[in-house]
């Protein structure tokens, strides 16, 4: 029971963490069926079919997707492709990326939400870049940079609000179940 309290409390104190300048890969969610982004009015804006969107954002990550962007990624499961959302255009086209080493999980994507003097922007960079032996250093390079918006601090500031709300509410789920299990193990109620 220590260890599932330990957890617990490391798994929210992460959830709980502030939003950083520059903040890599933050998955605000998952896209469950294609088909329900569908019947919100999303299409594909390279012409891919509907199949084809079913099968590659079925449980997609969703990157970035704050009230105050005007797009975010998209990426395939099991850290695959990269779709980039258009909120206006209510679209998403697969972005045609090519990581040095062949594999999509050498991928990341960063969002930088502070302007510090080039304004602010979602980009994606491939971590292995002229990467030629395991031991040897290498060097980052960006693959795609999309111009976004900047920070909202009041929009940034209701949403740590509600998120905290929601951590004090998982704080009390977890205490009154540690209860309850201290309370059935021990009988001492």
């Amino acid at each position: 029971m220590k260890k599932l309290l330990t957890t617990t409390a490391l798994a929210v104190s992460l959830c709980t963490g502030a939003v950083f300048p520059a903040s890599a890969e933050t998955v605000v969610g998952t896209v469950k069926f294609w088909q329900y982004m569908q019947a919100d009015g999303w299409r594909s804006a390279d012409g891919m079919d509907n199949d084809t969107l079913n099968n590659m954002l079925y449980q997609a990550s969703v990157i970035g997707n704050y009230p105050w962007t005007r797009q975010f990624l998209l990426r395939q499961r099991g850290g695959g492709a990269y779709f980039l959302a258009d909120k206006k255009t209510h679209t998403v086209r697969k972005l045609n990326l090519k990581p040095a080493s062949g594999y999509y999980s050498d991928l990341t994507s960063v969002y930088q939400g502070e302007d510090q003097g080039k304004g602010c922007y979602f980009t994606v960079i491939d971590t292995q870049y002229q990467l030629k032996l395991a031991d040897e250093p290498h060097s980052n390079q960006v693959l795609a940079a999309f111009p976004e918006n900047c920070v909202n601090k009041q929009q940034q500031a209701a949403l740590a609000a509600k998120r905290s709300e929601s951590d004090r509410e998982l704080q009390q789920w977890v205490a009154q179940q540690s209860l309850a299990e201290l309370c059935r193990r021990t009988g001492n109620c």
